[in-house]
């Protein structure tokens, strides 16, 4: 318990202090991070080594550009290399990257890493307006124990797979403040909600994340909710990356994270100049991930916001938006009730299971889709034959869907950056 509470007091905070605070805070952090690595992590030593860079010549952000960039690839490859030699993992938490945030990852969580996991997201919605003794409801494929909450803060969490109506009850009888919800099954369970259903709810904000939002999307999600909506940018292998305050600036965690932002050539972008996002991360300590292109786009601001926070601006994130599928009858199947297809015979495996290492799906025509994977190394031939019980049951019994197995998804893959494609929208 003290460990936890030192935790929380690490992290409480830290949005709240003036910019030179918050930059002194990261590159020690950093540092710690980078001679971690160095020193138990043959992976980062090696890669390190062949840069020809020792840790103590990375002392601040600035100077990580001295060390290569990683990829999904290059992590897939040199999993068992990349663990600290410091941790066990049969002792940490085992999970497996969604194929929506890209080629899906096995990643270790420390018990550190996953303690500042909670508070950062504790911290994230407390950033629009989440306060001792409201409630939070949240929605994700799997739900898992929300942590320690001192017995103060209530949540619940729902699966994606319940019918909306078992999810309208809920919510009319639990009344939450806020929900933390992806965009895309936002807007659908607002479309079955009636407006008395949202008058008696009476959210105060909603938290979006997990999917690219437009900016029109927002909007319509705050009209038919009558409430404020914020997005909030996270990933599984570093946590939250950054989180709306009230005034809608997008900050980046510095306490968890470096952003960097790249142009074509691998060279920083300067402020407001959209780049690739490479991520390094501070709290991560048995699986380090440095210089970690994740392959979403951004851009550093390099403004102040409204708030007052010194954590830097984060620009609109130009992450990856799948297409929904379009039917027969003009029937239009959104891109999470696929995922749910895909994702949920994954989930009976273990966290720790890699069933699959990635994936591509896209429709050729509204009755037919070829759905393309790479074994993982726990792969599963039943697997396969679950996912297409779900997905006939999903698209209807006229849809075929043809099963390829590849060596190399990029190989037939039309659109970078994209799991879900449909040819004909």
């Amino acid at each position: 318990m003290i460990d936890r509470i030192n935790a929380y007091f690490h992290f409480h905070n830290n949005h709240l202090r003036p910019s030179a605070y918050v930059k002194e805070l990261q590159d020690r952090k950093l540092r710690k991070m980078i001679e971690h690595a160095y020193g138990t992590s043959g992976f980062y030593r090696d890669l390190m080594e062949r840069a020809g860079v020792r840790p103590g010549e990375i002392s601040t952000v600035s100077d990580l550009r001295r060390m290569p960039t990683v990829t999904k690839d290059d992590i897939q490859v040199n999993f068992n290399s990349i663990i600290s030699r410091k941790y066990d993992p049969e002792k940490c938490i085992v999970r497996t990257t969604s194929g929506s945030s890209g080629k899906m990852l096995r990643v270790i969580w420390d018990d550190f890493n996953f303690l500042s996991r909670l508070l950062l997201y504790y911290r994230a919605f407390a950033m629009i307006g989440y306060t001792p003794f409201k409630k939070l409801v949240y929605f994700l494929p799997v739900v898992e124990d929300a942590g320690f909450t001192f017995g103060l803060f209530r949540q619940k969490g729902l699966t994606l797979d319940r019918p909306f109506e078992e999810v309208r009850e809920f919510l009319l009888k639990y009344r939450p403040h806020i929900l933390s919800i992806y965009p895309s099954y936002a807007a659908d369970l607002a479309a079955f909600l009636s407006d008395d259903d949202v008058k008696k709810i009476g959210l105060q904000a909603i938290s979006l994340n997990s999917e690219m939002i437009l900016s029109n999307d927002r909007s319509l999600i705050e009209e038919k909710y009558r409430c404020p909506a914020y997005e909030e940018y996270s990933c599984v292998e570093a946590g939250v990356i950054a989180g709306m305050c009230r005034c809608k600036g997008m900050h980046v965690f510095s306490d968890n994270v470096v952003v960097e932002i790249l142009d074509s050539a691998g060279n920083p972008a300067g402020p407001g100049e959209r780049g690739e996002v490479v991520l390094t991360a501070l709290n991560s300590f048995a699986m380090p991930l440095i210089r970690y292109r994740i392959g979403d786009i951004s851009s550093l601001s390099g403004e102040t916001c409204p708030c007052g926070s010194g954590m830097p601006l984060l620009g609109r994130i130009e992450g990856r938006k799948d297409d929904f599928f379009l039917l027969e009858g003009d029937r239009r199947v959104p891109a999470w009730m696929i995922y749910e297809a895909i994702e949920r015979p994954l989930h009976g495996y273990g966290d720790e299971s890699l069933v699959l290492s990635d994936f591509y799906l896209v429709q050729r025509g509204r009755d037919r889709a070829d759905f393309y994977f790479v074994k993982g190394p726990n792969f599963s031939r039943d697997y396969v034959n679950d996912m297409m019980v779900r997905s006939r049951d999903l698209f209807g019994p006229g849809f075929t869907l043809k099963v390829t197995e590849l060596d190399d998804i990029d190989r037939v893959k039309a659109v970078k950056r994209k799991y879900i494609h449909s040819e004909i929208n």
